[in-house]
């Protein structure tokens, strides 16, 4: 016997839990209408001169080091600075260089790297999908690091989102914030061919891109309706 669950707790705006409930829940869990708030929900931050490091570092240094300033700037803000963050990589080799570049702005900024300490409530932590389940912040920011390499093409190997249950590993991973999620990618929809792949966390992948970039209206869209 199995009984599912109603309702998402941790999520405070509908759209954080939106994708989820139309893509893995069946439109079950019931959600609440909200308005649109500055610091609540998905928002799309796309990174344009990124580089996919592919066959070398396999890094995007130009969204870790947005990401590393998105960090130093909240923490900074005194009304910003109240809600937890957490960063969540799709490779363990992002994970890595996000980890040092902040490791560079704790050593010469103290009052960025109380928020690091484990004395804290809720100490900004940096994972990648394999890791993150039973995690939570209250601003989670997403580091999608594949895209266009230096000769401007796209290949269509995302890591874990290949392997099989990539796109359960994606559905953790994007449900771990309470009030906001910020994709920074220089990846968009458009630039994944899902006639070179058939894994359905690719395919999931690129949804959750155009559902980032263009919001609910991308579900609605897809959404059938019985008469």
């Amino acid at each position: 016997p199995w009984l599912a669950l109603n309702w998402h707790y941790r999520s405070r705006h509908e759209s954080l839990i939106a994708f989820s409930n139309y893509h893995y829940y069946n439109n079950r869990l019931l959600t609440f209408p909200s308005p649109h708030r500055q610091g609540m929900g998905v928002s799309w931050r796309p990174v344009p001169d990124g580089v996919y490091d592919r066959g070398k570092s396999a890094t995007n240094r130009a969204e870790a080091e947005a990401i590393v300033a998105e960090i130093v700037c909240r923490l900074k803000d005194k009304s910003l600075s109240r809600w937890s963050i957490g960063v969540v990589t799709f490779s363990q080799a992002q994970q890595t260089l996000i980890d040092n570049l902040l490791e560079e702005v704790r050593l010469t900024e103290p009052e960025v790297d109380a928020f690091f300490s484990e004395e804290a409530d809720e100490p900004v932590f940096v994972k990648n999908l394999e890791n993150v389940q039973g995690d939570e912040r209250d601003v989670i920011l997403f580091s999608i690091c594949y895209g266009p390499d230096r000769l401007g093409r796209v290949s269509m190997n995302f890591g874990p989102m290949n392997r099989e249950g990539g796109e359960r590993r994606l559905n953790v991973a994007i449900t771990r914030a309470r009030r906001e999620v910020q994709i920074f990618s220089t990846l968009r929809a458009d630039q994944i061919d899902l006639a070179r792949t058939r894994a359905r966390g690719v395919r999931d992948l690129k949804n959750f891109l155009e559902y980032a970039e263009r919001g609910l209206s991308a579900i609605a869209e897809a959404n059938q309706y019985d008469p």
